[in-house]
């Protein structure tokens, strides 16, 4: 049986299916004079059908939309936001495609909004990088709203409530949002796997934000074995069968032992479970300098045994376009019509800063977000050289060259400003 990777909710014109064929019925003629229609029905049409350019709606997504408002009576939300292209006449010319930056202080005037990665450019899971918490502060004085975008399984509030003991203000950012909150929606809405949940975490789920995760989950249980569970969820790589009596420890998170997870992913694989992850990084630089594997990894793994996986938070769309949402939202101060507009505006400049080539550089870059690359303290430092080499545009595009990933419209050594 053929098992497909799903990019879950990324609904832009590249990963959702064409509708099904069919015939719509001719529009009835207005009477002269009458004024088009207000609602949300009629904004949709008005896209789909007058303004499919202009208003950044491709043609295929024009159809997506009527199909939508022809097989529900309204248009779903999430088509109404276009796929991201972000045009960049402000920003000033790179006539060798990388701009090099001593600091964030240098890009600010050049974009509208920011989403920033946290783990590897804000801090190292311990403590805020030096200058990172006053570089927020100042981005905020230069009124460039912020948004965190992290691959972090837990809550968006729980990361959030966490930020002042690494040291930055929360009130210095505009929203946040993790794969972990995607995840916690989609089960929340959907359930449609069943609700006993075969669940690879850690063993300190509380230090890890992840000991109200299912608060809210109505009806969800863990399972103890794989005969009893409905799908999994990885939140993490250390503990099978996190939370129940028969929760084992494993050393994955430093070794990448695949054999730690075989027997249960082929167990799992012969009842056809589908996989959750919360968290697709691959693997993450910790305190001391050592990588760490993490839920992505154990993810492709599963996926190359045979096994079917959804994935929430970067490089996929539905976590860049969730971050446009509240920046645009922010910006708007709660119109929703302008937040609408906004979302619609090719000209609302978005910058991307990530320490990942795979997960940051290329998700952002795939939605039209312009991408900064945090060279010196993330995943990729030692690939630079470490915090004294010199930043060169030939060393970023070997590495890329080297990644398969395209190359970023510009690259500091760190987040200060």
């Amino acid at each position: 049986m053929s098992l497909q990777v799903v990019n879950c909710m990324a609904l832009t014109p590249s990963s959702v299916a064409a509708a099904p064929a069919r015939s719509l019925p001719a529009p009835a003629a207005r009477p002269s004079g009458a004024k088009a229609p207000a609602s949300a029905v009629g904004l949709a049409v008005a896209l789909a059908l007058r303004l499919p350019h202009a208003a950044g709606t491709s043609r295929r997504r024009s159809r997506l939309i009527l199909n939508s408002i022809w097989s529900t009576g309204k248009p779903r939300r999430e088509l109404l936001r276009p796929e991201t292209r972000i045009a960049h006449a402000k920003a000033p010319a790179r006539a060798d495609g990388i701009r090099l930056c001593s600091g964030i202080s240098e890009l600010v005037e050049s974009y509208d909004a920011f989403t920033l990665d946290q783990y590897g450019v804000l801090h190292d899971g311990r403590q805020a990088y030096p200058g990172a918490s006053e570089c927020l502060a100042k981005m905020k004085e230069a009124g460039k709203p912020c948004v965190i975008l992290s691959n972090y399984a837990g809550r968006a509030e729980r990361q959030k409530a966490r930020l002042p003991d690494i040291g930055f203000n929360p009130d210095d950012l505009a929203g946040v949002v993790t794969s972990g909150e995607m995840a916690f929606r989609y089960l929340a809405k959907q359930g449609k796997f069943g609700k006993r949940v075969l669940w690879i975490a850690w063993t300190e789920l509380e230090a890890r934000g992840l000991g109200d995760f299912f608060e809210g989950l109505e009806g969800y249980t863990l399972a103890e074995s794989v005969g009893e569970a409905d799908f999994i969820l990885v939140s993490g790589v250390q503990s099978r069968f996190a939370g129940t009596a028969v929760e084992d420890a494993c050393d994955y998170e430093e070794t990448g032992n695949h054999r730690l997870y075989r027997p249960i992913f082929r167990a799992a694989i012969q009842r056809q479970l589908p996989m959750i992850c919360a968290n697709p990084d691959l693997r993450v630089m910790r305190p001391g300098g050592w990588k760490a594997y993490l839920g992505g990894s154990l993810a492709a793994y599963y996926e190359r045994l045979g096994g079917q996986v959804i994935y929430f938070g970067k490089p996929y769309t539905s976590a860049f376009e969730e971050a446009r949402h509240q920046l645009c939202h922010a910006v708007a101060g709660g119109d929703a019509d302008r937040a609408l507009e906004l979302e619609l505006d090719e000209d609302f400049r978005i910058c991307h800063i990530g320490d990942s080539l795979h997960h940051d550089v290329k998700g952002a870059i795939s939605v039209g977000f312009d991408a900064a690359f945090v060279a010196k303290t993330g995943i990729h430092a030692e690939d630079m050289g470490g915090q004294d080499s010199e930043l060169t545009q030939v060393g970023i595009r070997d590495l890329c060259e080297e990644e398969e990933v395209p190359l970023p419209q510009s690259a500091v050594p760190c987040f200060a400003w």
